[in-house]
């Protein structure tokens, strides 16, 4: 049902591109905050008129020199961030992406395999979880599959033997429990189990 294999970075880009604009607007917040520790003191002493020209170029070179060197380097940080957000989210969108499918084939009615994420993604143990669901559902709708396989026996075994004499009330008792295997049959056939048989023991 699931393949491991999983080129594509961008597997949920609404969730993906929302992390990310999260990540971007924290590390927008703590540059401004930097930003003004920084540059409001050296402004404020700029503005004061007390200080001489000397003074004051030395206190405009050192603006000069953070916005020469912070601004570069904030870029850079902020395109690796943007890469690493998107590899990172990619770990989680990417199960997120696989317990949908299996979700979406569960209402289907298909149960017949595991949910499977890779060793390095995230939510291993959300996986876990789903997987022993998964686990249960097979071996109940097994058992519930075998136990009506045998009542359709037992109900064949009555009606072809012409030698058992039944009152008329029992008949239409029988009748009735036909109709209501009938219905559970249905309701049990809808699901697609694994292909063994051997794992369902009633």
């Amino acid at each position: 049902m699931n393949t491991l294999r999983r080129r594509r970075y961008l597997v949920d880009r609404t969730l993906q591109y929302r992390l990310l604009v999260y990540n971007a607007i924290y590390f927008v917040i703590i540059v401004l905050s930097v930003g003004v520790a920084l540059f409001l003191p050296l402004y404020f002493q700029l503005s004061d008129p007390a200080l001489r020209t000397a003074e004051k170029g030395e206190v405009a070179g050192k603006v000069l020199y953070l916005h020469s060197n912070l601004w570069p380097a904030v870029l850079v940080v902020l395109i690796i961030l943007c890469i690493h957000s998107i590899m990172v989210s990619h770990r989680i969108a990417g199960p997120l992406y696989r317990f949908r499918r299996t979700f979406e084939q569960i209402i289907a009615g298909d149960i017949s395999s595991m949910v499977r994420i890779r060793k390095e993604d995230l939510l291993a143990s959300e996986q876990e979880k789903i997987a022993g669901i998964m686990a249960m559902l097979q071996s109940r709708i097994g058992k519930i599959r075998n136990a009506q396989a045998a009542v359709e026996r037992v109900l064949e075994d009555l009606l072809r033997n012409p030698g058992i004499q039944m009152p008329e009330g029992m008949k239409a008792r029988i009748a009735q429990i036909q109709f209501h295997n009938m219905a559970l049959k249905k309701e049990v056939e809808y699901f697609k189990l694994p292909e063994d048989p051997a794992s369902y023991h009633p």
